[in-house]
This record gives structure tokens, C-alpha cells and sequence, in this order.
């Protein structure tokens, strides 16, 4: 990789939200840890101040008991025995008189001073350490005679030291680790921003199936992701529908519009009379309003297709609707000596357009009827679910052909020479799909059961 190309990478990595993000977070620790140190260096501060300034304290009182029982010889001699019991040890003793002059004890002499004191350790001598700082309490007899207990503060200024250090390597290693997860989180999410930008690309180039991968840890951008694909899907969905429209007036209306255009020369060339020409006008009419109805059928599935409906769904009383539409058809089922059974419950409702779950229900008894011999029986079912069964016991479709009566302008060989634009089956699928029913064609032995489902 060239230095400009992981320079550009860098540089993307660092102008990332996902790394900005990482930097503000890390801020944000940062900020909260020096609050917490703060917390804990002046508490743990004052713990052992107070911790030291008891233990002298109690040392200086248990000193002063002594000279009550036994004199300032007795002191003198307990300061001597913790002197030497506790060689080089933490704590300081100086017993004086009251002329000031230093009975015993291994600290220079000073003014008596009552309670806590913090002073530098001199004897006259060169400085010892710089651990030479101590806190002390003193505390005046009786007979006038100053004891004065101290101790090194050295550990105090140690501990403070060693939080001081703890906290600076801990903000180090804390900033480290946030632009090292930084860099790595917004490396890792400009290659999925990438991605999703290589599959935009190949879709402006014409390939509609392209689909960002999904990596399957159901984070924000793999539901990110999830979403766009369900997108794609239905813009592609509705890009092949819009294809498959263009394709079908362009191939299936080109008879109805030649078949017009035919009847219109013959009327010019071969009409005589007003009563010809009229009889040729109404036959152009008639093609005219076909085409007419055509295209509205066309427009209405495309507007199905494309979800224009959903807007205005309410909840439907989807047993009215059924029973009504069969009442509807039954004088035309006795017209065309059809038997037509109506077997529906009541109570069944479904969230919808109610003029096109009607208008499929229509269309499937209607094509039932039209397309059975005379004395056949079409039946219409609806149980909860809610589950539509239109039954007949007519003829049926070849199993190789129930997958394509759904498609615009299909329609079977010997239904060619029946009204229709083959259109009908088609608006039934896409009202189907709209409320999210499924729909299936089965053998009914004889005939053909058409059943929608959810």
C-alpha cells in the first residue's frame, strides 16, 4: 500500500464519527477519573493525617500518665525504652524541662507548642533526607516540662506520590486506548460505510440485485443495513413491476390497438353511408373503452403494487364485505345456471382498503363463473384467520399453469375467445399482497380452489 493511500486511510479514520465519538468518550473518562482522583487523593489525605495526629496523640496522653504516676523520671525512662525498642522507627520523642533544656529524646529542642505541630527536622547537623519533614503533637506537664511525639510525614507525601503516579499512567494508558480503539472502530466502520457505498454504486450502474452484506451481530448498522436491503427489494420489486407493465402494453395492447385501427380503415375505405360509418364509430368506441379499461386496470395494480392504499386502512368487517359480494353475484350464477353456495362466518375482520378487498372477492367469483361450464357449482368460503376459499367444480388449470394465471394479460387458451383482459387474477394478487394475505392455486378434484390466507 502506498504512503499517499494509508495517509488518505488515516486521514479518513481520523475525520470519522465513529473516532470523534471514541475521543469524546475518552474525554469524558478522562474528566470523570480526575474528579475521582481528586476525591480520593484529598480523602485518602486526610484518612491518614488523621490516623497519624491519633496515634501521636494517644502516645503524648499515655506519656503524660506516666508523669502523673511516676514523675518525670519515669518519663524520661518510657521515652528511653520506645527510643530503643523501636530503633530507627517512624516515631520521634523530646522530653524538656521547663527551663527548655532537653531531658531526653532524639529531636532537637523548641518552644513548647500544645497539640499538632508540622516542622522540619534540624539538630544542627547536615540535612538528613528529604523525608525530613515531620508532624508532631506536644503537650505541657504539669509542672511546666514539654513532651512532644512525632512522625515522619514522609509516607504521607509517599502515598500521595503514589496516587499522583497512578493516576498518570492510568490517563496515559486510557488516551492510548482510546486512539487505538478509536483508529480500529473507525477503520472498521468506514469499511462497512464503504461497502454500502460500492453497493450504491453498482445499483446507479444498473444492477438492482446488488445487497449491502449483512454481518449478523444485529448492531445498529447491521439493522441499518437490514432496512436498506428491504428498501432495495422493494424499489427492485417495483422496478420489475414497472418493466413488466411497459412490457405488456407493449405487447399484449398492441392487438387491441390494431384491431381499432383496422376497423377505422376499413370504415374509411369501404363505409357508404352514415349508418355504416356510425356502426364502424361504435365499434371504435367499444375497442376505445376496452383499452380505456385496460389501462385503468393497469394503473390501479400498479398503485396496488406500490403500497399508494396503505394510507386509508381501517378495520373491515370482512364477513359483510364477503357476504354482501356473493349476494351480489347469486342472481348472475342463476342466470348462468351456476350454482353459488356462500359458507361464511360471521365476525371476521381484517385490517384494509374495503372497496378492493371487495373488488378481489368479486373478481375471483367472477372468473369462477365465467370460466365453468353451466350447471357447475362455485362455492365462496371465509373463516376466521381470516382464510378465503373460492371453489368450483369446472374444468381447473393444468398444474403447469396455475403458477402464470397471476400474470398480467395471461390468460388460458380456451378462455381467448371470453370477454377479459386477463387482468383480473393479476388485480387479486397485488390486493392479496397489499393486506398480507397469501394466495395459492390447488387441484379441488374436479375443479380449481383458490385460497387466500394469512
Amino acid at each position: 500500500m502506498s504512503s499517499a493511500r494509508r495517509s488518505n486511510i488515516l486521514t479518513r479514520i481520523l475525520r470519522s464519527a465513529s473516532f470523534r465519538l471514541t475521543l469524546i468518550y475518552a474525554g469524558l473518562f478522562v474528566v470523570s477519573a480526575v474528579v475521582l482522583f481528586g476525591t480520593v487523593y484529598v480523602k485518602a489525605t486526610d484518612a491518614m493525617q488523621s490516623d497519624m495526629q491519633a496515634v501521636l496523640r494517644t502516645e503524648a496522653y499515655q506519656l503524660a500518665e506516666i508523669d502523673r504516676q511516676s514523675g518525670l523520671l519515669g518519663v524520661a525512662q518510657q521515652i528511653t525504652r520506645r527510643m530503643n525498642f523501636r530503633t530507627r522507627g517512624p516515631i520521634f520523642y523530646l522530653l524538656q524541662a521547663p527551663t527548655q533544656q532537653v531531658v531526653v529524646g532524639n529531636l532537637p529542642g523548641m518552644p513548647p507548642v500544645n497539640g499538632v505541630v508540622d516542622f522540619v527536622r534540624n539538630d544542627g547537623d547536615e540535612p538528613l533526607n528529604p523525608r525530613s519533614k515531620l508532624t508532631g503533637f506536644g503537650l505541657t506537664l504539669a509542672d511546666g516540662s514539654f513532651i512532644l511525639v512525632a512522625q515522619d510525614a514522609g509516607r504521607l507525601v509517599d502515598m500521595q506520590h503514589a496516587i499522583e503516579s497512578a493516576f498518570a499512567w492510568a490517563a496515559a494508558l486510557t488516551l492510548m486506548l482510546a486512539i487505538a480503539g478509536g483508529a480500529v472502530l473507525g477503520g472498521s466502520f468506514l469499511r462497512r460505510i464503504d461497502t454500502i457505498g460500492r453497493t450504491a454504486r453498482a445499483i446507479m450502474e444498473g444492477d438492482l440485485a446488488a445487497r449491502v452484506p449483512v454481518r449478523g451481530t444485529n448492531d445498529e448498522i447491521d439493522q441499518l443495513v437490514g432496512s436498506l436491503n428491504a428498501m432495495l427489494d422493494r424499489i427492485q420489486h417495483l422496478m420489475e413491476g414497472l418493466r413488466q407493465v411497459s412490457n405488456d402494453i407493449a405487447h399484449d395492447l398492441r392487438t387491441p390497438l390494431g384491431r381499432l385501427r383496422q376497423r377505422l380503415e376499413d370504415a374509411r375505405e369501404h363505409a357508404t353511408s352514415t349508418a355504416e360509418y356510425a356502426a364502424a364509430t361504435d365499434d371504435a368506441i367499444g375497442e376505445a373503452d376496452v383499452l380505456l379499461e385496460t389501462f385503468s386496470a393497469l394503473l390501479r395494480i400498479a398503485q396496488i403494487e406500490a403500497g399508494a392504499q396503505k394510507s386509508g386502512f381501517a378495520d373491515v368487517d370482512l364477513s359483510a364485505v364477503a357476504r354482501s359480494v356473493g349476494e351480489a353475484y347469486l342472481p348472475a350464477a342463476e342466470d348462468s345456471q351456476h350454482r353459488l353456495e356462500l359458507r361464511i362466518d360471521n365476525g371476521v375482520a381484517l385490517q384494509g382498503d374495503r372497496q378492493l378487498l371487495a373488488q378481489m372477492l368479486s373478481n375471483l367469483v367472477e372468473n369462477a363463473l365465467a370460466h365453468t361450464p353451466a350447471g357447475s357449482t362455485v362455492s365462496l368460503t371465509l373463516t376466521a384467520g381470516p382464510r378465503i376459499i373460492v371453489a368450483d367444480n369446472g374444468p381447473g388449470i393444468p398444474a403447469e399453469e396455475r403458477d402464470r394465471v397471476f400474470d398480467r394479460f395471461y390468460r388460458l387458451d380456451r378462455s381467448r375467445t371470453t370477454a377479459g383482459s386477463g387482468l383480473g387474477l393479476a388485480l387479486v394478487k397485488a390486493t392479496a399482497g397489499l393486506h398480507g394475505l397469501s394466495i395459492r392455486i390447488e387441484d379441488n378434484a374436479p375443479g380449481l380452489r383458490i385460497i387466500l390466507s394469512k
